[in-house]
């Protein structure tokens, strides 16, 4: 995945590339926006039926930093 194409916030871009760095990876849509993370490592997985559902788990995982 490009991550120079995603759309979103500043935070979910660097939250992004934080996460694939420990194994995540994200499934755009047709308009380049995330719509499903994967982790490998763990097996976890989410999808995000709305840009709402994506910002709310972005800023979770941010928190936990």
């Amino acid at each position: 995945m490009n991550m120079e194409t995603i759309k979103g916030s500043s935070m979910i871009v660097k939250m992004a590339r934080t996460l694939m760095s420990e194994g995540w990876s994200f499934v755009p849509d047709e308009f380049d926006v995330i719509v499903k993370a994967e982790n490998k490592v763990t097996g976890e997985e989410i999808s995000f039926p709305s840009i709402g559902n994506l910002k709310k788990w972005m800023y979770e995982k941010a928190l936990s930093y």
